[in-house]
């Protein structure tokens, strides 16, 4: 929610609030994929303002000075001249003025490359320091700990921004949001929710199963088929291959941590990359049951 303040736009959000209970539509309401709203863009602005105070050693400000040269140099292609000066120093305020309108006004595309680029800077002051501070690992920690809080999309690797979750698997993901049957798209949503929202990765690969499971009990017709049940049930209309790669999954789900029995809820110690995984294989399955029933009507 926002509201105007003279020219200023204040941006209302809660995680778990009203906005987000009301029910996903799209994998991006509640994961930021092709965007930055303006909470995730003032984080990363504070964390370059953060790391460029560090840069204050010694008792000298020449390491943000070769920040600032490198800057305008190599990340803006401007020379020397183009820096504001403040007398015979480097005005930092104009500096970050410049700074700050990139981050909240450009497209997040060139925000992932400037951020990209100020990691290289950081390597290069490691070296100037023979690493006596760590710039580079600060900083990417800092920015990977904005992305995970604010689920962004995307994550650190080698240097570089890459997606977590690519186009494909995202298609993928919106076709299950929009099961046109209520109890699969129900149990989904709620998977995206735990995984990114509350970070419960136990019960948000339960719910990816249960959509899963809810979608077999559909074309069963048998609202009380457990998935194992229901797949061997549904064996003529499967791929074996793909019965076979769902009976390990859902075989690795009831005997890792008890994640999917009542009982073991909760004391689990599964990762976001295994509950990431089930989500996006157990849409795919989903999307081919659907598919397959409706084809065999």
């Amino acid at each position: 929610m926002k509201f105007s303040q003279g020219n200023n736009k204040i941006e209302i959000h809660v995680k778990g609030g009203f906005s987000e209970r009301k029910g996903l539509k799209h994998f991006s309401d509640i994961v930021q994929t092709n965007d930055l709203n303006e909470r995730t863009r003032n984080k990363i602005y504070s964390v370059i303002s953060e790391k460029f105070d560090d840069l204050y050693i010694d008792y000298s400000n020449a390491l943000k000075d070769k920040f600032v040269e490198y800057l305008y140099k190599e990340l803006f292609s401007k020379t020397e001249r183009d820096i504001p000066m403040w007398g015979n120093d480097y005005d930092y305020d104009r500096v970050f003025n410049t700074i700050y309108a990139i981050i909240i006004e450009y497209d997040y595309t060139d925000i992932f490359t400037f951020i990209e680029g100020i990691i290289t800077f950081f390597v290069v002051a490691d070296k100037i320091t023979y690493n006596r501070y760590n710039y580079k690992n600060e900083y990417i920690k800092s920015i990977s700990n904005v992305f995970k809080n604010e689920n962004v999309n995307y994550k650190i690797i080698n240097n570089k921004i890459t997606d977590i979750v690519n186009e494909q698997q995202i298609n993928s993901i919106e076709e299950t949001l929009n099961n046109p049957y209520k109890e699969v798209s129900a149990h989904y949503a709620k998977a995206i929710e735990q995984l990114y929202s509350v970070k419960d990765f136990d019960n948000s690969i339960k719910e990816s199963i249960l959509s899963v499971e809810s979608m077999c009990q559909i074309l069963t017709q048998n609202s009380k088929a457990t998935l194992g049940d229901a797949l061997k049930q549904l064996k003529d209309k499967i791929h074996p291959a793909l019965k076979s790669a769902f009976e390990k999954l859902y075989g690795y789900t009831s005997d890792a941590n008890g994640i999917r029995h009542a009982n073991g809820l909760g004391e689990g110690d599964s990762t976001f990359e295994e509950a990431k995984y089930m989500l996006v294989s157990c849409s795919a399955f989903v999307n081919y049951l659907k598919e397959n029933f409706e084809e065999g009507k």
